[in-house]
């Protein structure tokens, strides 16, 4: 048991480092440029750009909840560590600055689409120029992709059988620090209840099983981020002082999912065979905390600077919409190998983003 937990510690740090590997590549720092237009615009922006993202990590969470339609009895338990990784389709690698509805100061030079977090890196991308009654206030190119096609997230969780045909379902992952790339970590709670029971027919087949299943998962990471006057050619022109410092920057992000499926399975003694059928919704919440420099037009020079008046304080906290707004339907198929207690499972779930779950456990029914 102990072995099997640091094992699992070791494989969610493990997954989480693939997770983020979009750090490296600077995207996050890059998000900090898009204020320079405004609050507005900068929503617009990051809704699109990060959908991938948001939609692909909501898709993950739901997944890996079960591996059989089968309730434990009371007091019986399994501790199931998952992989789930869900793949982002082609359409959702780009989108239309143009078709976002900015503000009306901006101009647009460079492709009509530009990648998004998960689009190719060596794309070429739109480029934003800002101006104020004529004057030429800031310009920048919006972020490069990733070139990943695909997220993953790590779920450990306990199941534990109490009466009346149902399991309790809870995942758990505290807070792990990754250094410069920030910390994450997740919980959740589910519930198992056997519908076998309740139908006449379906409770006289001894293999068959039918339950119906519910669960939440909330997923929380705050990573740093370093954006300075520099990095919008303004350096000579910051006249911030006292309280204002960029110092202190963090992109904070959180992801609560919900998914209930009707689940069917066939038990056998060394294997399980499970279908799902069901629907998921996912809400994301986007906050960039800190100091930031957002340029100001100075009406006696013409020259845009920056100010304690222009920086903004904790300027995004909006839910990004993404494409799994609302509730979007669900598919699941999957076997499970039964090894004594040891168990390992896979299975497919397709949905707007499908998801691949591959897992171990075990289980004392």
């Amino acid at each position: 048991m102990i072995l099997f937990i640091r094992n699992s510690a070791f494989l969610t740090v493990f997954l989480f480092l693939g997770l983020s590997s979009y750090k490296s590549f600077g995207q996050l720092d890059d998000m900090g440029k898009i204020l320079t237009g405004g609050v507005s615009d900068a929503e617009k922006i990051a809704d699109a750009y990060l959908s991938p993202f948001t939609n692909a990590f909501g898709a993950t969470l739901n997944a890996g909840w079960y591996n059989t339609a089968r309730p434990h009895r009371v007091l019986g338990f399994d501790l199931t560590l998952s992989a789930n990784v869900a793949l982002i389709p082609d359409q959702a690698k780009f989108f239309s600055p143009r078709e976002l509805g900015l503000g009306h100061n901006v101009t647009f030079s460079g492709p009509e689409t530009t990648p998004t977090i998960a689009g190719e890196s060596d794309l070429q991308r739109t480029r934003l120029q800002y101006t104020v009654d004529g004057q030429h206030l800031a310009d920048y190119t919006l972020p490069q992709g990733t070139g990943l096609g695909f997220i993953p997230a790590p779920t450990l969780q306990l199941g534990i059988g109490v009466p009346l045909g149902t399991d309790i379902i809870g995942r758990y992952i505290p807070q792990v620090g990754m250094g410069d790339v920030g910390n994450f970590g997740l919980w959740g709670i589910g519930v198992k209840h056997s519908l076998k029971q309740w139908i006449p027919v379906i409770n006289r087949v001894p293999f068959l099983n039918l339950s119906l299943m519910a669960g939440y998962t909330k997923f929380q990471t705050t990573s740093k981020l370093s954006f300075t006057p520099a990095d919008i050619d303004l350096a000579e022109h910051d006249y911030t002082s006292g309280p204002v410092s960029f110092d202190d920057q963090k992109l904070d992000f959180g992801v609560g999912s919900f998914t209930a499926n009707v689940i069917a399975s066939a038990d056998i003694p060394f294997i399980t065979g499970y279908l799902g059928l069901g629907i998921n919704s996912t809400n994301t919440n986007l906050k960039m905390l800190g100091w930031y420099p957002v340029p100001e037009i100075n009406p006696e020079t013409d020259q845009a600077q920056i100010t304690n008046d222009s920086a903004l304080k904790d300027p995004i906290d909006f839910k990004l919409s993404g494409e799994t707004g609302g509730i979007q339907p669900r598919a699941t198929a999957g076997f499970k190998l039964k090894l004594a207690v040891l168990h390992i499972h896979f299975d497919y779930t397709y949905a707007n983003y499908s998801v691949v779950t591959g897992g171990l456990g075990i289980s004392f029914r």
